[in-house]
């Protein structure tokens, strides 16, 4: 059987899945970044930090978003003069995305300090308020002093 008349079947099925092949290889989707943060992407991972050290942190984070929301715009303004722009935007936002999702991972692992230390503040309080009623507790059941011995009834 042909699919045209000089084209035998088989080179038809492998002509047509060639080109399936080379769709769906256009097709694969990008490597996303990993999920779990690491030391290099969050450097104070594994430490236990202080509110204080928590809010330092925070401003860096928030002082490198913005430069990097700025470098970014400033790229897709340079990207609308050149030829190809659809491919150099599609560079911008991957590499914009990539930075993001660092500082969202350290964003996290800031998280997760805070209520590591939110929940031993809370754990001292519970500890403290159990201490406070067990020491109310027993100045209330002290025995009160010895009552003189009844005198006897006078005659």
């Amino acid at each position: 059987m042909h699919c045209f008349r000089h084209i035998p079947a088989r080179s038809c099925l492998a002509a047509v899945g060639l080109v399936a092949l080379a769709f769906l290889a256009g097709c694969t989707p990008p490597k996303l970044p990993t999920l779990e943060a690491t030391v290099e992407e969050v450097p104070f991972l594994g430490q236990q930090l202080t509110q204080e050290q928590i809010a330092e942190w925070r401003d860096k984070v928030a002082q490198h978003r913005a430069a990097i929301e700025a470098r970014h715009a400033t790229e897709k303004v340079e990207c609308y003069q050149r030829f190809f722009v659809n491919r150099c935007l599609a560079e911008s936002r991957t590499a914009y995305r990539l930075e993001e999702s660092v500082l969202r991972k350290q964003d996290l692992e800031l998280n997760r300090q805070e209520r590591l230390l939110k929940e031993i503040d809370r754990q001292l309080r519970i500890q403290q308020n159990a201490q406070d009623a067990a020491s109310a507790a027993a100045a209330l059941t002290v025995p009160p002093a010895a009552a003189p011995a009844a005198s006897a009834p006078p005659r």
